[in-house]
Parts: C-alpha cells; sequence; structure tokens
C-alpha cells in the first residue's frame, strides 16, 4: 500500500504489475516474489484496518520527538493542536457501507495536527454522516492524554459543543474556535481593544438559557477582522491571553487545510483500490503512515540541504523525485542531501548503452 501511494498506482493491477517489474531490487526488503492481485484483494477485504491504525500510532510516537519544526503564534509557548476533517466522496452504489446523503456516500477523515512538526498524531475514520463535534467529543473522552493541561486547540465553528467546552475548560484544555451567530450570551466585561490592530472588540461573556447550564464557564469573545477585512467572532476559554494571541491562534488553523491538501495532491486517498470498508480504512491509515515518513524525510532533506546551503526542496518536489528513485540502491542520508548527484558506476552504464545501440566513441 506504500507502493501504491507513492507511485501513484490506481488499482490492484498496477500495484501487482508496477512490483514485479522491480525485479531483484525487492530482495533487500526480503520479498522473493510480488503478492498476486487476488492475495492483495484477500488482504484488503480481510486482515484488520486497526492493525495499520496501530503501525500509524507507533510511527507517530517515534517520529515526533525527533521533529523540531514549530508553527506557532508568537509569545505562545504551550502546545497547540488543530482540529479538523476532511471529507471523500464516494460513490453510494459502489459503497453503500458509506453512508452521507440519499444519492451520495462519503467517508470522513477526523485528524489532529501537532503544530510540533506539522504531522497528525491522531485520527479517525467515520461515516459521512457522522457530525464534527461528536467525532470529536469521542475523540477527547477516548483519549485523555492526547491533550495535555494548558495545551491549545484551535477548531472550526462545526465543533462547537457547550457541554463538551465546559470539561475542557475543567480539565484546563483551552480552545479557540468561532462563535455561532445564533449564541445567546450576555457581556460581563468590556476590554479596550489594542490599537493599531485587526481586533474590532474584546470582551468576557456569559451563556444564557440553557446553554449556561451545559457550559457554566466565563468565556472570551474576540472579534477580529481578517486579511478581507471580515469580521471573525472568536470564542475563547483562556481569559488570560491577549486578543491579538486568540486570533493568531486561530489562524493557524489553517495549517490542518494545508496538511489535508498536501495528502490529497500527494497520495491515493481521493479513489481506492477496494470498495469494502475495511480495504477504504487500510488505504486511509496507510496515507496518514506514508505522510508522516514523507514529512520526516523532508525534515532531514531540510537540515542537510541548508548545512549545504542549498535550497530546500517543495514537499510536492521530493515525493515526485521519491517516486521515480523508489526502486534506485542508493543511500537514502546522501539522496536527501543532493539527489541529483550521478551513481559512481553512471559512467560504465553510458558505455554499455552506447555499444547497445551501435555507437562507440
Amino acid at each position: 500500500m506504500l507502493f501504491a501511494h507513492i507511485s501513484g498506482a490506481d488499482s490492484l493491477r498496477e500495484i501487482t504489475q508496477g512490483m514485479a517489474m522491480q525485479g531483484g531490487n525487492l530482495n533487500h526488503m526480503g520479498i522473493d516474489r510480488t503478492p498476486s492481485k487476488s492475495t492483495l484483494a484477500y488482504a484488503n477485504e480481510h486482515r484488520s484496518w486497526e492493525i495499520y491504525r496501530d503501525m500509524f500510532e507507533s510511527l507517530v510516537a517515534e517520529i515526533q520527538p525527533k521533529l523540531s519544526q514549530e508553527s506557532k503564534p508568537r509569545g505562545f509557548k504551550g502546545k497547540l493542536f488543530s482540529v479538523d476533517s476532511t471529507t471523500i466522496d464516494l460513490c453510494i452504489s459502489v459503497y453503500p457501507w458509506a453512508k452521507f446523503h440519499h444519492k451520495k456516500g462519503a467517508v470522513k477523515v477526523h485528524t489532529v495536527l501537532d503544530h510540533d512538526g506539522l504531522i497528525p498524531v491522531f485520527a479517525d475514520t467515520t461515516h459521512g454522516r457522522v457530525h464534527d463535534s461528536k467525532a470529536f467529543s469521542a475523540m477527547f473522552h477516548g483519549n485523555p492524554g492526547l491533550f495535555p493541561q494548558h495545551s491549545v486547540i484551535a477548531m472550526d465553528r462545526a465543533y462547537v459543543d457547550y457541554e463538551l467546552f465546559g470539561e475542557m475548560t475543567k480539565r484546563n484544555v483551552w480552545f479557540v474556535t468561532r462563535l455561532k451567530s445564533n449564541a445567546v450570551y450576555k457581556t460581563v466585561t468590556v476590554y479596550q481593544p489594542p490599537q493599531n490592530s485587526n481586533i474590532v472588540s474584546d470582551e468576557d461573556i456569559e451563556f444564557t438559557s440553557q446553554t449556561r447550564l451545559r457550559c457554566g464557564y466565563r468565556l472570551r469573545r474576540v472579534v477580529v477582522l481578517n486579511d478581507n477585512d471580515e469580521e471573525l467572532v472568536l470564542l475563547c476559554n483562556n481569559l488570560q491571553f491577549g486578543p491579538t494571541t486568540v486570533a493568531n491562534i486561530y489562524k493557524q488553523r489553517w495549517q490542518v487545510e494545508l496538511f489535508f491538501k498536501q495528502i490529497k495532491q500527494n497520495l491515493k486517498i481521493k479513489s481506492f483500490v477496494g470498495t469494502s470498508e475495511n480495504a477504504v480504512k487500510t488505504q486511509i491509515y496507510c496515507a496518514l503512515c506514508a505522510i508522516v515518513l514523507l514529512n520526516y524525510l523532508k525534515h532531514i532533506s531540510d537540515s542537510k540541504r541548508k548545512q549545504c546551503r542549498e535550497k530546500s526542496f517543495s514537499f510536492s518536489n521530493m515525493v515526485v523525485m521519491l517516486r521515480i528513485s523508489l526502486f534506485r540502491s542508493i543511500a537514502l542520508n546522501e539522496w536527501l542531501a543532493n539527489p541529483f548527484v550521478p551513481s559512481p558506476e553512471s559512467s560504465n552504464n553510458h558505455q554499455q548503452n552506447l555499444i547497445l545501440f551501435g555507437q562507440q566513441n
């Protein structure tokens, strides 16, 4: 499945034939013969997708501490996460288990992105009908160690759940989200917004009616102008953050959108080689394993090219170069530093090719 994602194979036949064409290049992986199409189909149908979910979590635990890249608002020292989901459309007649609308199927990939390294540290796949707030509530309660105390979660308006907001505040887990337009509240304290900033207003509020009973805490309401001069009404449960910090935290939520764009453009996650629920989830979690490994390779490549005072490759360029060089016998560390250096035997191969085509110097 990793070969399918990186090579761009669209079907089980392309996977088996593509790997069979590699010949002896697979020996170093302990593969003396490639599996048949029926073998891969059987594995997609019967081998539990949970194996690949556990593999993804193990990779994250191994690689996350090695990534030093950070993308946080200035002056913010806590742990920062972004939470969002992406919907992958499916044909309901081919994937009848993926309920979404009457004539449309879909699966959702709910992701927690850690801004220390910008890789996903948790992911869950559900049917398209599962609401984002319901999936996040199950994620929050089922994984108590995922969000440590005093960490901050940036999320969109789809995750508004006032009862959950109260539980997060009780655990000292902070959030920044957007306030719904129909929210009923009263203003408790009004603060003077900073001068020469994009902050329109800053105040403490309390919800009224039934919402107050579900939340039970005073919250922060900050109105900010975005780059298009549109007003965004933000909601935060940390009353000590400055209004510009609240605005900058929510702005960092865009990183999870860039992550979804990255994985959809470079890996096979919009079309699937199997139609069962197990096959689809297997391919999704293999894609998550691949994206973690590729980001780690990108991190190593950036470090090595920085030492050589060379410009770093973009993520998509690095994936293309890996795709072309996938089964070359090369030293990976040297290749990541400079993939354009010819191999020592290249001159001999050139002479042999000239002889093959009837040309000689």
